[in-house]
């Protein structure tokens, strides 16, 4: 079938992965839907919703509407391995996106947020940058933090050097988050943009006062 959605509110692709090693393997991410995989270009698909919980829906475990993927990214050096920043949690899947595990929980501080980046050959590493929840759009505590797991989500560390951590209200939204080798960098809809040289143990603040920033990569 063709990836769709039901629903009265507003629908649209988030995230668009292709396979690094087969391009005519994608898969998409619908707000409102959830995430779609061809692996024939297009011609055909296949939900890829299997572990997804809706915690906002009368059948939260449905797996062909109402999931809400805010971002979906793949591991280059293993597209086996996928993370999903969704509305209802951080969820990663080490089978392709055949079944997705919830790594996180409303009151561990990782749960809500947008940006979701993995390391290039280590699909178990991943880095978020949290919100409160989904009704406080900020920062946890009025605290900004990094969060990065080794083991797949089985635990986390919130990386906070050179990141303000009294009175900041940024949130990070889906595509302002990026990692290049040991670099990192993400802005925010405050207008800050800051950049890690050490995969995230220190941060430094390279420009502020901007306009709101969507989209962060490097070239």
């Amino acid at each position: 079938g063709t990836p769709a959605a039901e629903g009265e509110f507003s629908r649209g692709i988030l995230s668009f992965v292709v396979d690094p090693r087969d391009s005519t393997r994608v898969l998409v991410a619908i707000s409102t839907a959830g995430v779609f995989e061809t692996r024939d270009g297009g011609k055909t698909w296949r939900t890829r919703n299997q572990g997804l919980v809706m915690d906002y829906s009368p059948n939260p475990t449905d797996e062909w509407a109402g999931h809400d993927p805010h971002c979906v990214v793949i591991c280059p050096g293993q597209p086996q391995h996928l993370w999903q920043q969704n509305h209802c949690g951080v969820f990663y899947s080490d089978d392709g996106a055949e079944n997705w595990r919830k790594v996180s929980a409303p009151d561990d501080g990782v749960h809500f947020g947008f940006p979701v980046a993995v390391d290039e050959e280590d699909g178990r590493q991943a880095w978020l940058v949290p919100g409160k929840s989904d009704m406080q759009r900020t920062t946890v505590d009025g605290a900004l933090f990094v969060a990065h797991t080794e083991d797949g989500g089985a635990s986390w560390t919130e990386l906070r050097e050179g990141l303000p951590q009294t009175n900041a209200f940024d949130v990070v939204y889906r595509h302002a988050l990026d990692k290049s080798g040991d670099h990192l960098a993400f802005g925010s809809t405050t207008g800050n943009l800051y950049v890690s040289e050490d995969r995230g143990k220190t941060w430094i603040t390279a420009a502020n006062n901007l306009p709101p920033i969507y989209s962060v990569r490097f070239g």
